[in-house]
């Protein structure tokens, strides 16, 4: 087992120990016609993941770089605002409720593998590149994990 395996073992180990919940990770399936009736867009689940900042940590210990987070609610319509930004953020949402996921529950998708990606090593330490910064993996884990344990509004 690598040090970065066995840091993201303890990373879960963390989480799941300290009752942090998790959200869900998925994929955008399509809109899909079938004869005259057209299926709308869906999400497919794909697992559990903890968002910590930047990074998806599932409980395989897999790390994803974060992409597009939305809930699974059925939005009302609005007439006032008819911004396509809106209507695709609308239209997302309803996909996540069309899909197996509780309502109100946090559907993650367009994630993709950290590694290599915002995660690189650097003479044997994984570093995080962020924008402004490049940190440690493991001081940003700690970090985030320590924040994620902390009681709320304390």
């Amino acid at each position: 087992m690598s040090a970065l395996e066995r840091m993201l073992q303890r990373a879960v180990e963390r989480l799941e120990s300290g009752g942090v919940p998790d959200e869900a990770l998925a994929v955008l399936r399509p809109a899909k016609r079938i004869g005259p009736v057209v299926r709308g867009p869906r999400f497919t689940a794909k697992g559990r993941a903890w968002r910590l900042g930047a990074l998806l940590v599932s409980r395989d210990g897999a790390l994803y770089s974060t992409g597009t987070v939305t809930r699974a609610i059925v939005p009302k319509d609005f007439a006032a605002n008819k911004s396509p930004a809106e209507a695709a953020r609308r239209e997302l949402q309803r996909a996540a409720a069309r899909g197996p996921f509780a309502p109100g529950e946090s559907v993650n998708h367009g994630y993709r593998p950290a590694l290599g990606d915002s995660v690189v090593d650097r003479d044997g330490v994984p570093v995080l590149r962020l924008p402004d910064a490049d940190v440690p993996l493991e001081a940003y884990l700690d970090d985030r994990i320590r924040t994620a344990l902390e009681p709320r509004g304390v």
